[in-house]
């Protein structure tokens, strides 16, 4: 019998037809992880830092308010059973649930002690933080379900970074500082550098970034994701493969950051020695034509760079190693000693009322204590452990590279943290939670590529290793 002979089983075809007519014209919308981090990483790289939402002070960035309304639309699509999580990177999930906590626990201890206004309202702001970096974890590592995604995500990530790093070398040619120009209605600035920053006879270009720094750590750590791509064989052109490399790599130098370049020669630490020996002849060629190019385009940086580096320790010279990063550990001893176990509080140790660290470990230390010291550090070692573990479980070429690329860009972030306040940056928080995030969905799907493949050749199947 017809399913139109009973009215209560089915429609009628006319009510059907109307009833697909809606749908045509108001489609349900769905989570989609590749398009909302896409647009997510457009505000983080394109929207300048300084910018901000002003109720919200220096936290207060579109991209972190995005990044919450992202955690947002994925617990509700959770919910309402229109996204099934994958149950992919628990090890990250854990790891960055006990950072998570070893904060909260501060935010405690800072509320058990006489506090000032500005330092409660730092700690409140400090929890939204936090809450947005786990966001981007957890939406990561359980909204990703296919390599493919990773893939497109990166590739993204990267272009994106490769227009960062041009804006930056137009900066350091030009000496104007592109984000006076760019003005968003809602935002304010949070900070205002009309001016670049200046060493030497050079300009120190931040791009969208807030300080060189920043913007020359951001770029050392997708140096790593865009050599990966410039390897992939499936790509033809080789302005597309090479052109990202040439610029984030060019752009590192001109901001005149140890920081920068000690990121970068961490990364090419892990990933040259996995290189093939063409691959690592061809790279020596193109850093020598590198050094060639900066001896001609910006004459006298190689210098400046070399003594830079050269007074690393010298306290007599330039001393910011000494003065603000060795020294400052002696300074802010009493505050480490009054409260070693769960810090000061995060978000209290405000610059403007003690001091800067230029150290994101002792800068934790104060703030969240041994505890969160401790989560922290776990946190990034958690990260190179998914890179590594998912890289061990496929035999794929490309998709090996890219678990090392992983390894490569969380150990750059890991030993520069140690130079600047990494975390108290809204760009390079940004991209390393969302690279920690991927790091867990990579070792989920390879852990589930291999599972599949070993499956299906224990049934006699024949399959592609490393394929689906």
């Amino acid at each position: 019998m017809s399913e139109t002979s009973w009215p209560f089983i089915g429609p009628e075809p006319a009510l059907r037809s109307r009833a697909l007519a809606r749908r045509s014209v108001f489609p349900r919308v769905r989570f989609d992880i590749v398009a909302l981090v896409t647009v997510y990483l457009a505000v983080l790289l394109f929207i300048p830092s300084s910018l901000v939402f002003r109720p919200l002070g220096g936290i207060g960035t579109p991209a972190m308010i995005l990044s919450l309304l992202v955690l947002l639309w994925y617990a509700i699509s959770w919910l309402t059973g229109k996204v099934v999580p994958t149950g992919s990177g628990r090890p990250i999930r854990l790891a960055v649930l006990a950072f998570a906590l070893a904060v909260l626990a501060s935010f405690v201890a800072a509320m058990t002690r006489t506090i000032p206004v500005a330092e409660t309202l730092g700690a409140q702001r400090g929890l939204i933080t936090v809450l947005s970096w786990s966001g981007l974890v957890v939406v990561l590592s359980q909204g990703i379900s296919r390599y493919e995604q990773i893939d497109v995500i990166m590739r993204r990530t990267v272009v994106f970074g490769s227009v960062v790093a041009l804006i930056a070398i137009f900066e350091f040619y030009s000496g104007i500082n592109v984000t006076n120009y760019i003005r968003i209605p809602g935002l304010s600035l949070n900070l205002d550098y009309s001016t670049l920053l200046t060493r030497g006879s050079f300009n120190r270009p931040s791009s969208t970034a807030v300080d060189p720094i920043e913007c020359s750590v951001s770029m050392a750590i997708l140096l790593p994701f865009a050599l990966h791509q410039a390897f992939d064989p499936a790509r033809t052109s080789r302005i597309r493969r090479w052109l990202p490399v040439v610029l984030i790599g060019f752009a590192i130098p001109l901001t005149i950051s140890r920081s920068g370049i000690i990121g970068a020669a961490i990364a090419l630490l892990f990933l040259v020695p996995t290189w093939k020996p063409r691959q690592r002849r061809g790279f020596l060629l193109a850093l020598l034509g590198v050094l060639a190019v900066l001896k001609v385009a910006a004459g006298g940086l190689l210098g400046t760079l070399d003594a830079y580096f050269t007074g690393l320790f010298n306290t007599a010279g330039d001393g910011s190693v000494y003065s603000t990063r060795v020294s400052a550990l002696s300074l802010d001893w009493p505050y480490i000693s009054a409260r070693p176990l769960f810090g000061r509080g995060w978000g209290t140790f405000l610059p403007e009322t003690y001091s800067w660290t230029d150290n994101m470990y002792l800068h934790i230390l104060i703030e969240t204590g041994i505890v969160g010291l401790i989560c922290l550090i776990l946190l990034y070692l958690t990260g190179i452990q998914c890179g590594a573990a998912g890289r061990r479980k496929t035999q794929d070429p490309r998709r090996r590279d890219f678990g090392q690329a992983l390894v490569a860009a969380i150990a750059a972030a890991m030993v520069t943290s140690a130079m600047f306040d990494s975390l108290s940056f809204p760009m390079f928080s940004g991209l390393i939670f969302l690279i920690l995030g991927t790091a867990g969905a990579y070792d989920g799907i390879m852990t589930k590529e291999e599972y599949t493949s070993g499956f299906l050749a224990g049934s006699g199947h024949s399959v592609t290793s490393g394929r689906r």
